[in-house]
């Protein structure tokens, strides 16, 4: 196969994984708090995305392709839920920036983290240290703007409109 036919296989294959993770996936910046022993340390932020499919066939080609594991969930009545799921400022952004082209749903909440990993690679990333309160509210507005666009259920709060008889339905 020749580099032009490699390159289009590999675009197809991106392609096709943004849209499941525009679907079915999670890009996000994560919070944990420091351990209990260490209650004056600042918070751990840090680049994250997963995807969860009852299909596992699907997982197996992410797994391939960006390396990691697959865990599974049983939850009693339901199907089996495939898991895959990746975390750091290093290893994120560059699958990330793999996708990006093709993404749609996810695209804002993709740049945003890039940008986020961007900004703690530059003035590099202290995990247990004190940082200076600018830099921990720069990491917790980027925090937010992305948890707030990855918010699921906002539509269940609005008014639907009755096409029938033109009222609102509450």
């Amino acid at each position: 196969m020749n580099k032009s036919q490699d390159n289009q296989k590999q675009a197809i294959l991106l392609s096709y994984l943004a849209g499941i993770i525009d679907g079915e996936g999670t890009i996000r910046i994560g919070k944990s708090s420091p351990p209990i022993k260490y209650p004056n340390h600042n918070p751990k932020y840090y680049a994250a995305i997963s995807i969860g499919m009852v299909d596992k066939k699907v997982i197996e080609i992410i797994v391939k392709k960006f390396g990691s594991k697959i865990r599974e969930e049983c939850v009693p009545n339901r199907k089996k839920i495939y898991r895959w799921g990746t975390s750091g400022n290093k290893v994120v952004p560059n699958i990330i920036k793999q996708l990006l082209p093709y993404l749609i749903v996810k695209k804002e909440q993709a740049k945003l983290v890039i940008k986020f990993c961007e900004k703690q690679n530059h003035i590099g990333f202290r995990r247990n240290e004190y940082l200076p309160i600018k830099e921990l509210q720069l990491r917790e507005e980027f925090y937010w703007k992305v948890k707030k666009l990855n918010v699921v259920g906002a539509a269940a709060t609005t008014k639907q409109e009755d096409t029938r008889e033109g009222e609102a339905i509450v």
